[in-house]
């Protein structure tokens, strides 16, 4: 088990959510979700850093110190789950969640830094913190959303 599985498996703990909350998809279903979106999202194929080579055109939202406390206010709809996927070097492919998407800033916050997405179930949004604490979207119902707070 990668170091980043470890660190949300403790914040999970820490907090006391339920699986209900957030779930850690199976090997199978995460490695067929994580191609899945790989191919939907990124021109090049596997790479480490898909915000390097998205095929939608990406937006940057304004500078904050803490990004992730921020996801709250730019997710579209938090009574929709969504996929968080979290870098982790350590695994075959990118790990996924099932997730309430209010509950993210606060896992996040719990752990050490380490890149993150945060995918709509339909595809229709894409927001990543990568290692800069730059905060990125895809999709245009997140860029309406949040049309102040893009730089």
């Amino acid at each position: 088990m990668g170091d980043v599985i470890q660190e949300i498996s403790t914040a999970i703990k820490t907090l006391k959510y339920s699986e209900s909350q957030i779930k850690l998809l199976d090997f199978d279903s995460g490695k067929e979700l994580y191609y899945e979106l790989l191919d939907w999202f990124v021109k090049s194929g596997d790479r480490r850093w898909w915000w390097e080579d998205f095929k939608q055109t990406s937006f940057d939202f304004h500078t904050y110190e803490r990004p992730l406390e921020k996801l709250t206010e730019i997710i579209p709809d938090l009574n929709e789950r969504v996929w968080l996927m979290v870098e982790d070097d350590e695994e075959e492919y990118y790990p996924i969640y099932d997730c309430e998407p209010s509950i993210i800033g606060q896992i996040i916050g719990e752990c050490f830094g380490f890149e993150y997405y945060v995918i709509d179930k339909n595809l229709d949004w894409l927001i990543c913190e990568n290692h800069h604490n730059r905060l990125i979207g895809l999709g245009q119902k997140l860029k309406d959303k949040n049309i102040d707070k893009i730089k």
